[in-house]
């Protein structure tokens, strides 16, 4: 039998041609849709959690909650105890590292806290319910619901946020302040920090310098912030 002819030939390269360049529209719609749905997972209102902890992915002023999934987390060593909530202190660390100012540097500076406080102070988790980075973002510890370890004598009712960066001398830019007060916000709307909750300082409570001292001037300012616990 005689081979194709020209006609044919030609034919069947438009046909693999057309072909391919529905495989390559195929695949670029489906980028889309998986991107767009990622979007929306990450950008559901307050009264959505994204999870069973509660943690959502945006909060107000495009402050993110970065889940410990995302900042791939080591699993705790032991499941953290219950907290009673809602909890009725909130009380403000810094963690005693150099600032971070983009995701990848604060993400790198949360897990090396977690194997910190795992490996060296043998603590099942990190210690603090959320950190807050200069990049404006927060990042889940323990969560809304599981017990820190970072405030001896009132880990059982309060929620622990630590400042990633030291605060002795400087103070953390806006938004690094805005993150801390948004994930508080978001805890008294859904019911996990009371209503009437007490703003500490770590150095009020134990023997400890943190928050730092100009950080702890500036918390002073803050609504709820008492002298007294």
């Amino acid at each position: 039998m005689g081979g194709l002819s020209r006609q044919q030939t030609l034919l069947i390269g438009i046909l693999g041609i057309l072909f391919l360049l529905s495989l390559v529209i195929l695949i670029v719609i489906l980028t889309v849709k998986h991107f767009e749905s990622f979007n929306d997972n990450n950008n559901q209102n307050d009264d959505s959690p994204a999870d069973s902890d509660g943690v959502n992915g945006t909060l107000p002023n495009n402050v993110r909650i970065i889940s410990r999934l995302e900042w791939v987390a080591q699993p705790p060593v032991q499941t953290p105890n219950e907290l009673t909530l809602p909890v009725s202190y909130v009380i403000i660390w810094h963690t005693a590292t150099e600032n971070c100012s983009d995701q990848a540097a604060c993400i790198l500076h949360v897990r090396t806290i977690q194997t910190f406080h795992i490996d060296s102070r043998h603590w099942w988790d990190i210690a603090y319910n959320f950190l807050v980075g200069g990049d404006g973002n927060a990042y889940e510890g323990r969560g809304w619901t599981k017990e820190g370890s970072h405030t001896y004598g009132y880990n059982k009712n309060s929620i622990g946020i630590a400042f990633i960066g030291t605060f002795i001398t400087v103070k953390p830019p806006e938004r690094q302040l805005n993150a801390c007060k948004a994930v508080i916000d978001m805890g008294v709307k859904q019911g996990y920090i009371a209503k009437d909750y007490k703003l500490l300082a770590a150095k009020q409570l134990i023997g400890t310098q943190a928050p730092g001292a100009v950080l702890y001037e500036e918390i002073k300012t803050w609504p709820h912030w008492s002298a007294l616990p």
